[in-house]
């Protein structure tokens, strides 16, 4: 008898901790998702800039827990003082933690770039925007790596699909370049 009310006690315990889990990361996600909004319908760059800098924010702390997140922190600072291998092991490893998380793969990828592994940073791009499709820095990546291959015209086709996603992105400038030289090649 004891034994069946303590059964009907975790099992209702569970139930209610996972209907609070996906409550939590439903939040979270209307969260991320009003900020792209706000994104995509900011009135100029100084406002598109501001909710970019909320993204990021979100993305660097979208971790599993706080552990998660501590480990992000000590992995940017290896990627912003240049520590590019120590970096990427460590992203790495968070990844393999923190499986779910895009932005741990959307550093590997920038750090393969950066090496000029153009290859290993598209396959890693693939699989940060298989996590996030609207991560506009991923896209951002797509339309650099394709303009460095000569593939204008993919480079193109990433550029007309991040802009719907963030307007103002700087890369965006890149538009008439690239139009031109489609033309350029088509001839």
């Amino acid at each position: 008898m004891i034994n069946d009310k303590i059964k009907i006690f975790i099992k209702t315990f569970s139930l209610i901790i996972s209907l609070f889990i996906s409550m939590t990361n439903a939040s979270f996600g209307s969260e991320l998702d009003k900020l792209f909004l706000k994104l995509k319908n900011a009135s100029n760059q100084n406002v598109a800039l501001k909710y970019e800098g909320e993204i990021w924010r979100y993305w660097y702390n979208d971790g599993l827990n706080d552990n998660s997140n501590k480990i992000m922190d000590e992995c940017l600072v290896f990627f912003k003082n240049n520590k590019l291998d120590k970096a990427i092991n460590c992203f790495t490893n968070l990844n393999r933690l923190d499986h779910n998380w895009a932005e741990p793969l959307n550093k590997i990828a920038t750090i393969k770039f950066l090496m000029g592994d153009y290859e290993k940073s598209i396959k890693y791009i693939k699989l940060t925007l298989e996590k996030e499709p609207r991560h506009f820095g991923a896209i951002a990546g797509l339309v650099q790596i394709n303009v460095i291959l000569k593939k204008y015209d993919t480079a193109l086709k990433h550029l007309v699909s991040l802009e719907k996603i963030h307007p103002f992105i700087s890369i965006l400038s890149l538009r008439p370049d690239l139009e031109k030289l489609l033309k350029k090649h088509s001839i």
